[in-house]
């Protein structure tokens, strides 16, 4: 299990990140949701800590509704006590538009 599984809230934007699956090893994000403007999109990802140990994390998820669009999120963190996901990305929808994301996720 990793430090990295959670819950993350990011009041700047409304949106809230569940890592439910992450392992250190490999540094593969199996299972993950990104809540946003009402709606859900399951996310995979990969992250890697600086130099292959940390202290910083630098993370890159993605995720789709196939109602809305995609959603994808470029996460760091300082050190891998993980409370605090610095994040930047952007959602693209089937209306054409393009929205940007950013802010910091909180660990609940």
């Amino acid at each position: 299990m990793s430090r990295l599984q959670g819950t993350y809230v990011n009041d700047n934007i409304g949106a809230k990140l569940v890592i439910s699956q992450a392992n250190d090893s490999n540094g593969q994000i199996t299972a993950a949701s990104i809540s946003y403007d009402g709606h859900n999109y399951p996310a995979t990802g990969h992250y890697h800590f600086k130099n292959s140990t940390g202290p910083t994390t630098v993370a890159v998820l993605t995720g789709l509704d196939d109602d809305t669009g995609y959603i994808a999120l470029s996460l760091t963190a300082e050190n891998q006590e993980f409370k605090r996901l610095k994040s930047f990305g952007g959602l693209v929808n089937f209306n054409a538009e393009t929205i940007g994301l950013g802010g910091a996720f909180i660990r609940q």
